[in-house]
């Protein structure tokens, strides 16, 4: 995984979120203060529309106590990069000091492949082998979970792997673990904290042991903590989403009537642009099977969808759906998608044969479009904020650009995973107890 992420080491990102967390954990790791006030334009490298560290590209702030230009971001997508950084600082023979994003977009390849082998250990718990393996495999390469959290530095990139940490953590009841793993998903984004309350809180409920629940408190409280003492030092505030413009976060939510946050939530789900079901189709297949899922799920499976499914909410509410530039795919709703990831493989496991050959090949669809976005560097560069998610589709833009190339990329994708679905006979739903 670690390798098919790392592909996309080969475009530098186009987007001023992932430049800014890979500034501020490069400043970290070579010069040991978060101040980019010290960083000459020489250093930079091109990248249009920014000069300096001043440029209004670039998520940047002014520390209060001391007037330094710092980083705005979550303290986690920075932190994330630092180890990497570090170690291509000791390879800087010709000390040029130059910044690059190829070791933050490393980091994210890393941590991605962490992601997947967290949840694949969740996933054993729950399904046979195979099953588990072919899940994992179509969650990691068949989803922007590839795309954008494995391909740069986004907070999605540390939210993901909390998550699945969590899931690993809760499936062999670990819970002062699943409390640390959690407070990791926060540090990426903080109302990841939901998802920690609701599993805490859920399991201890459905066991009736309000322990389970303390020690998970007693395990991520610490992060918020840490959250808050990063705020103060770098933005002159002990507030832990110092990091973000709180303002914006405040005045959004504000300008929303009912209705525009049902249809944020319908983008999220829907739009042709960055809807879950257009890109991730392969749901669809498993849609009728999450009754019966639900069902036979552990409690804590449940308590981590639905701690999911409110994070979205909660995301959708502060961040309303705009469709965004600088990805190729949706990146949302990824924290949500690994949170029902467990509920997903069980609703896999009671497939029937025709069942598992379209999820197969809609699997394969997804990979090889996909492929497209990470091989070429493609990402949307248009309307953000206006729109413009519910009126087009990258991937029909691509077809447009190169339809010969487009239709075997895909073709390939989808043949290459019926073949392996006819080879294995026992793929994601080896029980075979459902003739659909």
């Amino acid at each position: 995984m670690f390798l098919l992420c790392s592909l996309g080491a080969l475009h530098p990102p186009i987007t001023g979120d992932v430049w800014s967390a890979d500034l501020g954990a490069w400043r970290l790791a070579t010069s040991g203060t978060p101040w980019v006030d010290g960083v000459s334009p020489d250093q930079l490298p091109a990248w249009p529309g920014v000069d300096d560290v001043d440029s209004d590209a670039l998520w940047t702030v002014i520390n209060p106590d001391n007037g330094h230009r710092v980083v705005a971001r979550s303290p986690g997508a920075i932190l994330a990069g630092v180890p990497a950084y570090a170690i291509a600082g000791w390879f800087d023979t010709d000390r040029s000091g130059r910044f690059s994003d190829v070791p933050g977009s490393l980091s994210a390849s890393a941590l991605v492949a962490l992601t997947a082998a967290l949840l694949l250990l969740a996933a054993s718990r729950l399904v046979p082998g195979p099953v588990a393996l072919a899940c994992t495999a179509a969650l990691a390469a068949g989803t922007p979970l590839w795309s954008i959290a494995g391909n740069d530095l986004w907070p999605h990139t540390v939210g993901v792997l909390g998550i699945a940490g969590m899931a690993a953590a809760a499936a062999r009841e670990r819970w002062w673990l699943a409390g640390i793993l959690g407070g990791v998903a926060l540090v990426g984004r903080l109302h990841l904290a939901v998802v920690v309350a609701v599993l805490g809180v859920g399991v201890a409920l459905a066991r009736r042991q309000p322990g389970i629940a303390v020690r998970i408190a007693v395990g991520s409280l610490p992060f918020v903590l840490l959250s808050s003492v990063w705020g103060h030092w770098l933005y002159g505030s002990w507030s832990p989403t110092a990091g973000y413009a709180a303002s914006s976060l405040s005045a959004w939510p504000a300008s929303r009537s009912w209705p525009e946050r049902a249809a944020d939530v319908a983008g999220i789900l829907i739009s042709p642009g960055v809807g879950v079901l257009v890109w991730t189709p392969c749901l669809l297949v498993l849609l009728p099977f999450l009754r019966g899922a639900w069902r036979e799920a552990p409690d804590w499976v449940r308590a981590l969808a639905v701690g999911g499914a409110v994070y979205l909410l909660i995301q959708v509410y502060l961040n309303p759906f705009q469709g965004g530039t600088g990805f190729w795919g949706y990146r949302l709703p990824l924290e949500t998608l690994c949170a029902c990831f467990p509920l997903l493989a069980l609703a896999a496991a009671r497939l029937g044969r025709r069942g598992r050959t379209a999820a197969a090949v809609l699997v394969g669809l997804q990979v090889g479009l996909l492929a497209i976005g990470v091989l070429f560097g493609a990402a949307s560069t248009d309307g953000d904020g206006d729109g413009s998610a519910w009126r087009y589709n990258l991937a029909l833009d691509a077809l447009r650009e190169n339809p010969p190339a487009f239709l075997v990329i895909l073709g390939i994708g989808a043949g290459v995973a019926y073949l392996a679905d006819r080879w294995t006979g026992s793929g994601p739903a080896g029980s075979g107890r459902h003739p659909a």
